[in-house]
């Protein structure tokens, strides 16, 4: 299933010159780059039934530009006659093929697929016939970024500036992981004991101005960014924190443990 939902073009031209691009990126692999399909003599002139061909895939393949604010069964039947058509005059081609496609900007469909595999039996054409909708077409538009680019510019999201990652300083908190974790598990579980009582209240805790109230206490831009030197400190301040709670003071009371101990902790992170 295709990812966008593009909508057809209504340029004959501009569609012919789609289709041409899009049957090269399609045949491209990785041993070679195709950019044999080009498009066949230009308007005004007998193309024969054809608007762009490979000689070197031996592929023919005629554009079909279809207004879709029509009911399927009238494009549909205007599309057969045209096919009818357009295999009458590339009798007189003088081009060797062995594949004739038809392409829309009609849907997927069924039934001219069918009638294409009809008539291709019935005339016995030496020649295999295909049908290639709008959908069809979509799905491979959508792969190819220079495709999106050129013919659906405001299908393609444009890039976000990465910004450059700011190098932590050498003794800062952040740069030993096992310390700065075991401080935001102490911060955590002052946060939620905490929160336990604000809730009674109808009040909720300030996650971001107790980080701020930290990082000041430190003279730190950020908690990442407190000296390393100040983790007893700290750590000590957030257990006298814990503590102070009454969900603190309640384990006290019953000689159940607030909170790890750094070595505790750091084992039980490995």
């Amino acid at each position: 299933m295709a990812k966008y939902q593009l909508p057809p073009l209504k340029d004959e031209r501009l569609f012919e010159e789609l289709t041409c691009d899009l049957f090269n990126f399609v045949e491209n692999t990785s041993s070679y780059v195709n950019t044999d399909f080009q498009t066949f003599g230009v308007k005004g002139q007998n193309q024969k039934g054809i608007d762009v061909f490979s000689s070197k895939t031996k592929t023919v393949i005629q554009c079909k530009l279809k207004s879709i604010g029509r009911k399927d069964e009238t494009i549909r039947k205007n599309l057969i006659q045209d096919i009818n058509a357009d295999l009458e005059k590339a009798k007189d081609l003088a081009i060797d093929f062995d594949k004739f496609v038809f392409v829309s900007t009609f849907r997927d469909d069924a039934q001219i697929q069918e009638y294409l595999n009809q008539i291709k039996r019935e005339q016995e054409l030496p020649f295999h016939l295909y049908y290639w909708g709008w959908d069809t077409i979509t799905k491979h538009i959508e792969q190819s970024e220079a495709l999106l680019h050129k013919y659906f510019p405001k299908f393609v999201k444009k890039a976000k500036p990465v910004k450059a990652k700011i190098e932590l300083p050498d003794g800062a908190l952040g740069k030993e992981l096992s310390k700065k974790n075991y401080i935001d598990y102490l911060k955590k579980r002052y946060g939620d004991w905490k929160q336990i009582e604000l809730s009674k209240k109808g009040e909720k805790f300030n996650w971001a101005a107790f980080t701020v109230s930290l990082s000041k206490r430190y003279k730190a831009s950020g908690m990442n960014y407190i000296d390393v030197r100040h983790f007893e400190d700290l750590a000590s301040y957030l257990k006298s924190r814990i503590d102070g709670t009454i969900m603190g003071k309640v384990n006290k009371s019953k000689g159940i443990k607030n909170y790890s101990v750094f070595e505790e902790f750091s084992e039980n992170e490995v």
